[in-house]
């Protein structure tokens, strides 16, 4: 019923830490009491796991991903893979995800992870907690439209939808479904554009629906307490979810000095998702990409890290995403990669940690249960060895996850 975790120091994910050694015990699946080592009475027969040589911190957050259940450099089978096996080789990525100490995640986007999530949250199969946000939704010709089926395909998928009566039913079909956030396509490439989810040039982004449309599904969403993820590339995308009240920026680059004014101002909430394009990069000689798609990412990149720079510095709110999509370019479990680029980028190391923890918490919605190390809390631990304030790259080497109470993986105590 009791376990007690002494650890070499603690990182609270509030932008505080313990000045020295420090324990935390939990009773059940949640926090119990936190104090310096020696200062908590034990209950009897707890148990007791000591990581003395060890930086503890909260589970980490991914606050954008996709678990898409087809391999990441074959997405065309998205029409044609058969759901069930699609929704297993999720399954596989999740308990990678959490053993790697991600114990949550928001897929922003797939017509399995509704299931997934019901699956993780029953125990029948391992996984991060996870927000997800079933199938997208897009317009007709919009951001994730699949433009080279048959538009009669891509309607049965349940992903378009148009005009203010359309979005609404989408909305509603989502909430049938299970899903528990909405995610909306705002932004797309031009008719003459190559890539068309994301365009060729930041710059040039289509708006993929009117204002008032957005406004339409936003409500819905809100009358079903569900937030709105927004996709948002461009300046009119980051306006019109300004306007439009969404809840989430995603992306959130190729903006003007006003827009970004107004999302410090508003305190909006944006996600970071620059591992999609790090890892695009990686992969790009090994996976053969086409020149072009190089170009493109190379594009969006360096846009991604001006915008950043500029909105950090000015006072943005960031949580951490990474965009990431699966196995074998896009691995969902190197989600702590984020937080390096984040630093690399101009983040300290302790807000990297507040942003991957405490506001990625937020932005799924389970900032009341997750996100820092504090009484009343879920039991959602992990320890690594080196002090992530000086080394951020040891959230990638993760040793030990306690998730809902319970030990996932102990490489201390082996």
């Amino acid at each position: 019923m009791y376990k007690i975790i002494h650890c070499k120091r603690a990182i609270f994910g509030d932008g505080k830490e313990s000045k020295g050694e420090y324990s935390v015990l939990i009773k059940n699946n949640k926090i119990e009491e936190l104090g310096d080592r020696g200062s908590i009475e034990l209950p009897p027969d707890t148990e007791v796991l000591d990581l003395k040589d060890y930086y503890l911190l909260p589970g980490l957050v991914d606050a954008h991903m996709h678990f898409f259940g087809v391999p990441s450099d074959q997405l065309h089978l998205l029409a044609t893979e058969d759901e069930s096996y699609r929704v297993l080789r999720a399954a596989g990525e999740a308990k990678k995800m959490l053993d790697c100490g991600i114990t949550a995640a928001s897929c922003k986007g797939s017509s399995v992870t509704p299931n997934l999530r019901r699956a993780i949250n029953e125990g029948h199969v391992p996984g991060p907690r996870l927000v997800a946000a079933g199938e997208f939704i897009c317009s007709t010709g919009g951001t994730w439209d699949h433009m080279t089926f048959p538009l009669d395909w891509a309607k049965d998928t349940g992903m378009l939808a148009d005009g203010i009566e359309g979005v609404r039913e989408a909305v509603r079909k989502r909430v049938r479904s299970g899903s528990n956030i909405i995610k909306v396509g705002m932004s797309k490439g031009g008719v003459e554009d190559k890539y068309h989810p994301w365009g060729d040039n930041p710059w040039n982004e289509v708006s993929s629906y009117s204002l008032e449309e957005i406004k339409a599904l936003v409500h819905e969403a809100h009358l079903n307490k569900l937030k709105v993820s927004g996709h948002c590339i461009g300046d009119e995308a980051v306006r019109y979810a300004l306007d439009g009240g969404i809840d989430v920026i995603e992306h959130g680059y190729a903006i003007s000095e006003a827009t970004r004014q107004r999302l410090v101002d508003e305190n909006a909430m944006v996600v970071t998702t620059i591992s999609q394009l790090h890892f695009h990069n990686e992969a790009a000689e090994p996976y053969h990409y086409h020149d072009y798609m190089k170009d493109i990412f190379h594009t969006h990149i360096q846009q991604m890290k001006i915008d950043f720079e500029k909105s950090l510095k000015l006072g943005v709110r960031y949580a951490l995403g990474t965009d990431l999509v699966g196995y074998p370019t896009h691995p969902p479990d190197a989600a702590a990669k984020e937080f390096e680029m984040v630093v690399d980028w101009g983040m300290t190391n302790t807000e990297a940690i507040v942003a991957g923890t405490k506001i990625s918490a937020e932005a799924l919605s389970l900032e009341k249960e997750i996100g820092t190390l504090e009484k009343g809390k879920l039991a959602d631990i992990i320890a690594v060895k080196d002090d992530p304030l000086n080394n951020i790259k040891t959230l990638q080497d993760v040793k030990f996850v306690l998730f809902d109470g319970d030990v996932v993986i102990d490489k201390i105590n082996q």
